[in-house]
């Protein structure tokens, strides 16, 4: 057992931790809800909710892990209050592409807002989205899902191959499976084929 005198000692400085895990929990939080302002928000209240929590850190898992479930769980309280559907807006999204050529850079938008449009509509159940965020844009290992979500490594394996299917077959029904064909994005009817 750590005593809470070791346990100030192994944290980083306050700056430290938000400088190191910024990026990641907006990443997180903006897969989760699609949308820059609202992950802007889960941001923000997740390191202010870890500021208020630090002294009860526990070093069970890695910093990174803690501040990723307690996103996770803002993300998850915010859904529980609003079951709407909404549209993701294109001109919001930001891509992370440094490609000169303005085909590829729309052609991107384009597969980003059906990948985040799947996530938020298509998804049988919400705890899919959760871990398809989790493993397959964040890459947290199994146990850091399990520690984050509170449930068997067993229990998070399950979940993401049901969410992994699940996924695919809207894929292939929607015909997203051919997502760019000719700098066009078939996704959700969005062209005329």
């Amino acid at each position: 057992m750590i005593c809470l005198k070791q346990r100030k000692q192994l944290l980083p400085s306050w700056e430290e931790l938000v400088r190191e895990n910024q990026q990641n929990i907006y990443k997180l939080s903006y897969y989760l809800c699609g949308n820059s302002h609202e992950a802007d928000d889960i941001t923000q209240e997740t390191f202010l909710k870890a500021f208020e929590n630090l002294e009860r850190f526990r070093h069970e898992a890695s910093v990174r892990t803690w501040l990723s479930r307690i996103a996770t769980n803002i993300y998850l309280g915010k859904k529980r209050k609003e079951q709407r559907h909404e549209s993701i807006a294109l001109g919001e999204m930001k891509i992370c592409d440094t490609s000169e050529n303005p085909e590829r850079i729309v052609v991107r938008r384009e597969i980003q807002w059906c990948i985040l449009h799947i996530l938020e509509h298509h998804l049988p159940r919400p705890e899919y989205k959760v871990v398809l965020v989790l493993r397959d844009m964040n890459g947290l290992s199994y146990g850091e899902i399990s520690d984050i979500l509170g449930i068997p490594v067993n229990t998070v394996k399950s979940r993401l191959h049901r969410a992994r299917l699940a996924f695919r077959d809207h894929l292939i029904k929607s015909g997203c499976i051919e997502l760019v064909k000719d700098y066009v994005c078939y996704c959700e009817g969005a062209y005329n084929r």
